[in-house]
């Protein structure tokens, strides 16, 4: 193939991207031949070669400034760029959201709105933008597949079975929606950067510096209902106050548990079958308020031993609560936590972890590690993170997972539906596979 002449002899400089396509056809031809070829001094050409690599690699940084479609905030993009690279020093993880919080504190800078009038109300954080951005400055996102809850083999029998469950009780005691519950208990990790970060592409290790209490953990038990009683004319569900269980025997001296969250405390931090007794107390001393103690009501929840144990089912039982356990293996399909609720809460909790991590967090201990976060902060970003999930969400989910559907049968079709919406996405997480485009690597 015949190359283009880059210039003779009497010339003495070139661009980066000219002694580039020399030292290509170099690599590929030999040096002579590109002396030749391109009418050049043969030592010249060799010491290209050997700086051609370091190019390259300057070359990929630099290709936000021509390629693609030009950023709209350069300056304040640099500046974020520079904040990434910062905090990746630090060990500390960075995600989408931290990145989209950054970018708006940036656009808001004084400085920045000199720059850019508009910026403040015009930048928008879309996921385009910022796959754009990553792409300008050659930074990358890997994360580890998702392991999804394995189906049984007999899920449409099981699923028709509990189904049928569900609809004879309801028949029998007519419950009113807000008298249909759900309760699930869900670990939370003091530590939240996740398995992923934003980082330059080609790193071969990429460490994630967090509290280094990756293994300490606490319960947070969730619980709403199909209907709300003060929104009768609305698609709402409700929300009741999330419970902590720490791990301990009391709070620390000196802090207080905001309002709307409740804390309580275990040897190991989880739910047992005498915290169980003490939770169907606190939701029966909440239907007291709502008029509804003497009426029936429906709790809907999984398998998990503490909830089947004698004295716990006693205990509903006196509370004139009708018991619907889920299946084992089927809660990522009929219990409406599991469905569509658990996610987003876990996604603004990690939101909050983030936002107080790139605030300095706790401080350092003299050793230089990362403090963990105190009982009270954590109760505060479990408290917003519910406070966040929408009623509406609450009372599709239980529509979803053919809870509190209409029993005249009319929304059979679209439930059933959701219903198998919902396995496919399953079975199709659990074919999903890692993109190798992107490094990760836990500490």
């Amino acid at each position: 193939m015949t190359q283009k002449k880059v210039g003779v002899r009497e010339r003495t400089s070139y661009s980066i991207e000219e002694k580039l396509i020399v030292a290509r056809y170099a690599l590929e031809n030999g040096r002579n031949a590109a002396a030749r070829n391109f009418n050049l001094n043969a030592p010249m050409v060799g010491r290209w070669i050997k700086q051609s690599d370091e190019w390259e690699k300057e070359n990929k940084k630099k290709k936000h400034v021509g390629s693609g479609r030009k950023a709209f905030y350069p300056k304040a993009e640099d500046k974020l760029y520079n904040w990434i690279i910062e905090q990746r020093k630090k060990g500390l993880a960075v995600n989408y959201t931290s990145v989209k919080l950054q970018m708006y504190k940036i656009i808001k800078e004084p400085a920045m709105q000199v720059l850019y009038p508009a910026g403040e109300d015009k930048f928008q954080g879309t996921l385009s933008w910022i796959q754009s951005f990553m792409k300008r400055f050659d930074l990358s996102l890997r994360r580890r597949t998702k392991i999804s809850q394995k189906l049984p083999e007999d899920i449409d029998a099981k699923l028709e079975e509990f189904r049928r469950y569900i609809i004879r009780l309801r028949t029998l005691y007519n419950f009113d929606l807000n008298s249909i519950y759900n309760m699930d208990e869900t670990p939370v990790w003091f530590n939240m950067a996740g398995n992923m970060t934003i980082n330059n592409k080609g790193d071969k290790t990429v460490h994630i510096r967090t509290t280094g209490n990756d293994k300490n953990r606490f319960t947070v038990v969730l619980t709403c209902s199909a209907g709300n009683k003060l929104q009768i004319f609305f698609n709402y569900g409700s929300k009741y106050p999330p419970i902590c269980i720490f791990k301990g025997k009391q709070l620390p001296r000196g802090e207080i548990i905001p309002k709307g969250v409740i804390c309580w405390f275990q040897e190991n931090g989880w739910m047992t079958s005498d915290l169980m007794k003490n939770y169907v107390e606190f939701l029966f001393r909440f239907r007291m308020t709502e008029n509804l103690s003497k009426e029936p009501a429906m709790m809907v929840y999984d398998s998990f031993r503490g909830h089947l144990e004698e004295s716990v089912k006693t205990k509903f039982k006196q509370h004139n609560f009708h018991l619907a356990v889920i299946p084992a293996g089927l809660t990522s399909v009929c219990q409406p936590l599991d469905v569509s609720i658990n996610k987003p809460f876990k996604d603004n909790l990690r939101k909050e972890w983030h936002e107080w991590m790139c605030k300095g967090g706790a401080g350092e201990t003299a050793a230089g590690n990362l403090k963990r976060a105190r009982v009270s902060d954590v109760c505060g970003w479990v408290k917003r993170s519910w406070d966040a999930i929408s009623e509406q969400i609450i009372f599709n989910s239980f529509k979803k997972c053919a809870i509190s559907n209409l029993l005249d049968g009319s929304e059979d079709d679209m439930v059933y539906e959701e219903i198998d919406k919902l396995i496919a996405e399953i079975e199709d997480e659990n074919l999903d596979e890692i993109d190798d485009s992107t490094e990760i690597v836990n500490n």
